[in-house]
């Protein structure tokens, strides 16, 4: 077999393997068409609709809820029934969604991560909730503004093109119900959200006898209860017991893993290629008075506590008086080191920069990995699983059952140097010239890097704006230029949460809420402008009739920002990158594109800091920036017609 041929085998088997049928969906359950009004029989080609929607939101996940809610909020949409959600899963919840492993949970506090507490009125049960909470609560939020007769599940975007002629994009979309027969459906709308999410999809390391393993596979991001036993409400792991099973990862979701098969294994087999740094998590129950009179005492505390959490981990010049969170990552302000902050600092003292942020992070890391050597009692494994970087090169884990469960008989560390595994066999996995027995594979290996596809990518859909130009094309070639990372020019009324050319927190909800409230007032401005323009113009009139139905001459307002506009960003964009060189000489992870950066030549590199880079002044300060742009009303960078 030839190289290609066995890298096809390779891609094929490790597809096979990450249970692609999703596990959560009762077969059988039907997909609602309602919303683009294409009748079930109907696959899109005729059933008497119009098949047109004002706002297209492609994910369920925290982004595409937060861009659903603000439109409606701040009034992009008239109602909810202008939009529709679509994603392939079979509920809101994203990540959340698909994510329903032992032991998951959430590493940023409940209380600032699951978006619109204030307006469902849902206490957490815990100041860290699990997995299965968090799917719940954002469940209560769809509810709550009506978002489930409003979404397309079992649907996957397949295209979306710019129809120049009548303003819209042309929306092709394949709906597939769980047992059932796989339909092709096409719908237009004025405007589209692409919120695929920060990650693409899991990966499995291509290795030399991955098709022949004659046990089980399984990736943390599509666990299989059928395999293991128990459920994501009741993970008793009754299949593991007896079972040598090999978990491959020490990442943060493996962190979490571990100690829910240690208890059920006969023997773990834990594959490390880089440890990670494991602090205490201190969770704990909500207190129901605490969160009465100190929590959510008073209107807009949630966004109140985002802030204050984020003004923690950027180490801001004049801190709060008060750490409101209190936990290890609001203690952390060298996470600045991965996601920017707001200190000055110029190209030329990068240097005496970096020293600083060394010292400062020396204090927590030497404590960190002292914590390992009080745990673990076996001396050896306690060496191999201390970090030995600094601590905004991965992201930083919170547990306070991992490195306990390394004291039990039936856990093993194997500490690959950095190698990570080399070969699997048919019978288990080939390490430094031994094999271990294994039945069952746990692959927590995480996910694609976030910055290296374009949010049309991520979500595996062929954008084609004016001129049939390519989204993921241009963003491949460091060609895809924004205004504020939500809008790209050749790309009109599309717009994504993204991360390149953004500013990026600790919180992700924070940034995708904050995101959608500034593109649905990018909507609701610009049609507010042209209507002004139309009216006192009096030279066109916008009909019901000719806003949904797109053979009809429109007046549908377009939104794309101008040339000047995504260069002036992209040049702001790179002029705060130096600020992110912290990433340099880092291991390699999802921070840093597995070192990719590291091996670009300096023009590469220029090129990348311009399309690619997050915003290095900090979330806050980007949050800042567009609050400012909104408040001057002038809609800067946007041409409206």
């Amino acid at each position: 077999m030839t190289i290609s041929t066995n890298q096809e085998r390779y891609h094929a088997e490790r597809d096979k393997r990450l249970h692609a049928k999703d596990p959560w969906i009762p077969a059988g359950t039907k997909i609602n068409y309602a919303p683009v009004n294409v009748a079930e029989e109907d696959g899109g080609g005729g059933g008497g609709g119009n098949h047109h929607v004002k706002l297209a939101i492609f994910g369920a996940g925290i982004g595409g809820i937060c861009a659903a809610v603000r439109a409606i909020l701040e009034g992009a949409v008239q109602s909810v029934d202008e939009l529709v959600v679509v994603d392939p899963a079979g509920g809101f919840g994203g990540t959340w969604y698909h994510n329903r492993y032992p032991g998951l949970m959430c590493d940023v506090e409940s209380y600032i991560y699951i978006p619109f507490l204030e307006e469902t009125g849902y206490m957490p049960k815990r100041k860290y909730s699990s997995g299965e909470e968090i799917r719940h609560a954002l469940e209560l939020v769809a509810e709550k503004f009506g978002l489930q007769h409003r979404a397309m599940f079992q649907t996957r975007g397949k295209s979306l093109s710019w129809d120049e002629t009548s303003s819209h994009w042309v929306c092709e979309v394949s709906a597939q119900p769980k047992g059932g027969e796989e339909k092709s459906v096409t719908f237009t709308a004025d405007y589209v959200v692409i919120a695929s999410g920060g990650l693409k999809a899991p990966k499995i390391p291509d290795l030399p006898g991955l098709a022949e393993f004659k046990g089980k596979m399984i990736h943390t991001g599509r666990w299989n209860y059928d395999v293991t036993g128990g459920s994501p409400a009741h993970p008793v792991l009754s299949g593991l017991e007896g079972k040598r099973v090999a978990l491959v990862g020490t990442g943060a979701t493996a962190i979490q893993v571990v100690p829910a098969t240690a208890r059920y294994a006969k023997e773990l087999y834990v594959f490390q290629r880089t440890a990670s740094a494991v602090d205490e998590r201190g969770n704990r129950d909500t207190d129901p008075e605490e969160w009465e009179k100190k929590i959510a005492a008073k209107k807009g505390w949630q966004a109140e506590r985002s802030r204050n959490f984020q003004q923690f981990t950027e180490g801001v010049e004049n801190l709060p008086q008060v750490n409101m969170v209190d936990d290890g990552m609001s203690k952390m302000p060298t996470l600045s080191g991965a996601w920017g902050g707001p200190t000055a600092v110029k190209p030329e003292e990068v240097k005496e920069w970096l020293d600083s942020m060394n010292q400062m992070d020396d204090t927590r890391s030497d404590r960190v990995r002292q914590r390992v050597l009080d745990v673990v009692e076996d001396q050896d494994t306690a060496l191999k699983l201390q970090a030995w970087y600094p601590g905004w090169c991965k992201r930083p884990t919170y547990h306070d059952d991992y490195l306990v469960a390394f004291n039990q008989p039936n856990v093993y560390l194997v500490d690959t140097a950095g190698k990570g595994v080399q070969a699997l066999t048919p019978n288990g996995i080939q390490h430094d010239g031994k094999e271990y027995p294994i039945d069952i594979i746990i692959w927590a290996s995480g996910y694609g890097n976030p910055l290296s596809d374009s949010v049309a990518g991520k979500a595996d859909i062929t954008v084609l704006g004016k001129a049939q130009e390519n989204m993921e094309t241009r963003f491949q070639a460091s060609q895809l230029l924004t205004l504020h990372g939500t809008i790209a020019q050749h790309f009109p009324n599309l717009f994504f949460p993204g991360l390149a050319q953004a500013g990026v927190g600790v919180n992700q909800t924070q940034r995708l809420d904050a995101q959608a409230t500034h593109i649905a007032y990018m909507i609701r401005e610009a049609e507010r402008r042209k209507l002004t323009s139309s009216s006192s113009s009096s030279s066109t009139t916008t009909s019901t009739t000719a806003k949904h139905n797109p053979t009809t001459t429109t007046t549908a307002t377009i939104i794309e920002p101008t040339s000047t506009a995504c260069n002036n960003w992209a040049d702001r964009v790179a002029g705060h990158a130096h600020k992110l060189s912290t990433m340099a000489g880092c291991t390699p992870s999802y921070f840093n594109a597995e070192g990719e950066a590291d091996r670009q030549s300096p023009q590469e590199q220029a090129e990348t800091a311009r399309a690619k880079a997050i915003w290095g002044q900090g979330y806050l300060d980007y949050e800042e920036v567009l609050r400012e742009w909104r408040g001057r009303g002038a809609l800067e960078g946007l041409e409206v017609s």
